[in-house]
């Protein structure tokens, strides 16, 4: 059986032409945003009603996250009113409750989660901090994590280590496009179909391509942020097959594993696999691994796990399953 090329997570696994390390401008004026938002939020939830509105959002789970987009939880409500009203008594500058909806119209994916915890908060006797997830940054090396409690103080929460207690969050929405809609989440299969040549590539045989087995050591995604995206691309290096799919159940935190046999569609080539961790925003840069183009727009802010190639041969025995590894994550395929 040949040798699957793959590499590590490290600066040669994608080229992200166009990253910075610092901040952007952009992200810098969202950050000043979610800020905001965050100390009149805080001072909003000494209110049981702004709680109990939280807290009823969030527990549908619009997109199976504990998190609400902030224009559904203020739909229909005097939430921003609230909000605005118990921020007032606290903090010198003034705000309304326009300035607040203005803010979760500009930024449609804005949200308010309870990413730890959140089953056993009740919204009635418990008054949570509330955090900011600032963008820009890679909050799996955050040494901190910015909260504010009901009377406006600074409360400097550790950026690696869940909280014991329910905490609120103001960020923004990674499930969701740039109009606050969920994205699609449906598993595409666009293999090549076969179509009658007399060439010689028609002669090739097509091999059957399935996931065995998938295991997340690492899921790139600080506490603050909830459950993990977990984002595959695949790519027939030199025919048509393609696969791409964004619904890996199960695969959310550290440990998470997955053993269903899903079927990829078929091959007459090698296949490129890469994986990351999808983080939502804007579309800054094409993946590229190893000068492998694979068609994907990817932001700035999403968590590279790392890409792979299984030959074309290795496909042809059902039973001899290849493996796949990184320091984040492991797969087999057949």
């Amino acid at each position: 059986m040949a040798t699957p090329d793959v590499s590590a997570d490290s600066t040669l696994q994608a080229e992200a032409v166009g990253q910075a390390p610092e901040i952007s401008a952009a992200d810098a004026r969202t950050n000043r945003v979610l800020d905001d938002l965050a100390r009149q939020l805080a001072a909003g939830v000494s209110d049981a009603g702004v709680r109990k509105s939280v807290h009823a959002a969030v527990g549908k789970r619009f997109d199976g996250d504990e998190d609400a987009l902030w224009s559904a939880v203020a739909e229909g409500s005097t939430f921003n009113a609230k909000v605005a009203a118990a921020a007032n008594r606290t903090q010198t500058s003034r705000t309304t409750s326009e300035d607040i909806a203005a803010a979760a119209r500009a930024y449609p994916r804005l949200q308010i989660a309870v990413p730890v915890n959140f089953d056993s908060w009740n919204p009635s006797d418990y008054t949570p901090l509330v955090a900011i997830r600032p963008q820009g940054v890679d909050d799996t090396t955050l040494d901190t994590v910015t909260a504010y409690d009901a009377k406006g103080n600074t409360v400097l929460l550790d950026g690696q280590t869940p909280p014991k207690n329910p905490v609120i969050v103001v960020g923004l929405n990674e499930r969701t496009d740039e109009t606050g809609k969920l994205k699609n989440e449906e598993s595409v299969d666009r293999s090549a179909k076969p179509v009658a040549d007399t060439s010689l590539a028609a002669a090739v045989t097509s091999y059957e391509v399935r996931m065995e087995v998938i295991y997340l050591e690492d899921d790139k995604e600080g506490w603050t942020g909830g459950d993990a995206e977990i984002n595959m691309e695949s790519k027939g290096d030199g025919c048509g097959f393609v696969y791409d799919d964004y619904n890996w159940e199960e695969l959310n935190n550290d440990g998470d594993g997955w053993q269903k046999s899903r079927y990829l569609g078929r091959t007459t080539c090698a296949v490129v696999f890469y994986w990351w961790e999808d983080d939502g925003g804007s579309f800054d840069y094409s993946l590229e691994w190893k000068g492998f183009k694979f068609g994907v727009q990817m932001d700035n802010d999403d968590d590279k796990i790392g890409g792979g190639r299984v030959p074309y041969s290795d496909f042809a025995g059902a039973n001899d399953w290849d493996q796949l590894s990184w320091t984040a994550l492991w797969q087999m395929t057949s």
